[in-house]
């Protein structure tokens, strides 16, 4: 009883705040919305809407260790599974044994898009330490937004399974060994 009246009252204190937030924030000047900060603001004031299972893909600029801008689009008519994850996860770092078997597995119906959520120096330099290969891309930024938020990533790993024709088909959280194949086999034809 405790703990819904306390949800209440943040829901009744955020309703009331939020029109004068949101105007305050347009009145920054464009500088201002240019920082962390404030693009952290924008992402609490204005979220994004959650993509679901049974939604079109969502897609945005996500950047290899070389800075090349990739596109999720480039592997439209392909499964795609999405792995959101962190060097400093131990589950995530545990799965990428079978995340890379299941790559050889699927390698003609499927690509495996690891996401990391690290800063680009920590990724890089773990990509470099246990020369990790394949689709590893990070979004370079760190302010609430972008496809982390987009679909809806609480915890890591995360993952995401896009069919051929973009639409969102599974998603899940946690690892635990066979996982990955288990929930593939059930839905990549």
């Amino acid at each position: 009883m405790v703990k819904i009246a306390a949800n209440d009252t943040t829901r009744q204190a955020y309703t009331a705040l939020s029109a004068p937030l949101k105007e305050l924030y347009a009145a920054l000047p464009d500088s201002v919305k240019q920082t962390p900060t404030a693009q952290r603001a924008y992402h609490s004031l204005f979220p994004p809407q959650k993509v679901k299972v049974g939604d079109e893909m969502a897609d945005g600029a996500l950047y290899d260790p070389d800075g090349k801008e990739h596109r999720l689009a480039e592997f439209k008519g392909k499964y795609i599974l999405l792995d959101f994850w962190s060097r400093g996860c131990g589950p995530c770092i545990a799965s990428i044994p079978e995340l890379e078997e299941v790559t050889q597995m699927y390698a003609d119906r499927l690509a495996v898009v690891s996401i990391s959520i690290d800063t680009e120096t920590m990724w890089k330099q773990y990509l470099k330490e246990k020369g990790l290969k394949g689709n590893q891309w990070n979004e370079l930024r760190n302010d609430g937004g972008g496809l982390k938020a987009v679909y809806g990533v609480q915890g890591i790993p995360h993952y995401v399974l896009i069919a051929p024709d973009g639409k969102v088909k599974d998603t899940w959280a946690g690892y635990g060994k066979g996982v990955i194949k288990d929930n593939l086999k059930a839905n990549v034809k």
